[in-house]
């Protein structure tokens, strides 16, 4: 998607609040659009005497006719407009949402094959994480993070994973990096299904607390236990156990927040098992905190991983992705289609934040309109880009379109797209 500035950008946020009836209430196709008629978050196609369009009198246009986008900003602001549109000059994609992807990268046992951890006596071992992103703190000078654990005598892999994971968590806590990366222990074991009177155990990512609302009857301090089936799952030392309060553990829960994890797919992993098996360390890269008027692009976290001892295998488990219609995306295309527009107030002093209409956690997807310019001189003729992205609000239910009805134009795009386009295609 362009956002350069020697490019013309545009983007209009459909949130999708409008039913069409109310739509075409308030202003009916035909109609003159204004800002007190077009409702705040509705999107629409007009001519360029700002008279709205459907989807039949769009399919009559020429292909030298023109057209513009129009976005609702209340009735005391003006229409956000895009620049002029040829229909004959356009290129139009469509773009469904996709979730933005964490890097997962394992460092010893990776879940499956023959990987783990060295279990000398008496040895530094430490793993380095040297991060990617480029934001402001790593745009020229990549920093590096480390954990360190010195091993004792009657070393054992186990050892080794707790003392690695347990320094690397901490130390992330406290550099600038803080949260940037999850850590997680990796076990051959299978385990036996925990068992109780307990049918739920409520988990926060982060926490070292797991809330039960009964007892455990194969569970006591020292084993281990995964909540979820499969030696590719994270699994974590028991370190207190309370019955009909808690379960304590000895490193963070790296899974997602859930207050119903069920009991029934937990696994147990009982300590002497534990201590002859095959361990491995995860590193989950962890969703950044994003503000967009501090101007700090978008990025999924990105890292590198090395280990002291070069003959333990690291194994790339999952690839980091940005995602599509992430709302952090979505914010940073309208912070910079504002910024075009003229709304210049961030420099000021004291600074003046953008209009903002993106609503963070909110899922979007996207139509992309794209055209070429040719710029002549006396000598030269070079192409100039142009693109205007229309991001469609989902519903968090249907991951449909919030107003879509079977048979009508989806709402929230006006004349854009067909609704068996938004059905089948715009959806996660």
């Amino acid at each position: 998607m362009l956002r350069k500035a020697d490019n013309k950008f545009f983007a209009a946020i459909a949130e999708g609040t409008q039913t069409k009836t109310a739509l075409d209430t308030a202003v009916a196709v035909g109609a003159k659009v204004s800002s007190a008629n077009l409702p705040v978050g509705a999107v629409v196609v007009t001519n360029l005497g700002l008279i709205r369009l459907d989807s039949t009198a769009l399919g009559l246009l020429g292909p030298t006719d023109q057209f513009i986008i129009v976005q609702g900003k209340g009735a005391t602001m003006p229409l956000l407009k895009s620049e002029v549109l040829t229909k004959g000059s356009i290129g139009i994609t469509k773009h469904k949402h996709e979730a933005a992807v964490q890097q997962i990268t394992a460092i010893g046992y990776a879940g499956s094959g023959t990987g783990a951890l060295p279990s000398a006596d008496d040895t530094s071992y430490f793993i380095k994480v040297r991060k990617n992103d480029n934001d402001a703190a790593n745009r020229s000078q990549p920093s590096s993070l480390f954990g360190q654990f010195k091993t004792g005598s009657a070393t054992t892999q186990e050892s080794l994973a707790l003392g690695l994971s347990t320094n690397l968590v901490k130390n992330f806590s406290i550099q600038p990096a803080n949260n940037y990366i999850g850590v997680g222990i990796l076990m051959d074991e299978a385990g036996v299904v925990a068992t109780g009177t307990t049918t739920v155990f409520g988990a926060v990512n982060g926490s070292t607390e797991i809330a039960i609302n009964g007892t455990l009857t194969n569970v006591v301090v020292g084993d281990y236990i995964r909540f979820a089936v499969g030696t590719t799952v994270e699994i974590y030392k028991v370190a207190a156990y309370t019955a009909s309060v808690s379960i304590v553990l000895e490193t963070p829960y790296v899974g997602a927040t859930n207050a119903a994890l069920a009991i029934a797919v937990s696994r147990v992993v009982v300590n002497a098992t534990a201590i002859a098996a095959e361990f491995g360390i995860t590193l989950t890269g962890k969703v950044a905190d994003f503000d967009v008027a501090a101007f700090r692009d978008y990025y999924a976290n990105r890292f590198t991983a090395s280990f002291s001892d070069e003959s333990t295998t690291i194994t790339p488990l999952q690839g980091a992705r940005n995602g599509t219609g992430v709302w952090q995306k979505v914010a940073m295309d309208e912070y910079m289609t504002y910024g075009f527009e003229g709304q210049n107030g961030m420099i000021g002093v004291p600074p003046m934040a953008r209009d903002q209409d993106v609503v963070k956690g909110a899922k979007y997807s996207a139509i992309e309109i794209v055209w070429t310019e040719t710029i002549g001189t006396l000598v030269t003729s070079h192409g100039a880009k142009g693109s205007v992205l229309v991001y469609c609000g989902l519903d968090t239910a249907s991951q449909l379109p919030a107003t879509t009805a079977a048979g009508d134009v989806a709402n929230v795009l006006g004349s854009i797209a067909l609704p068996t386009f938004i059905s089948t295609s715009l959806n996660e």
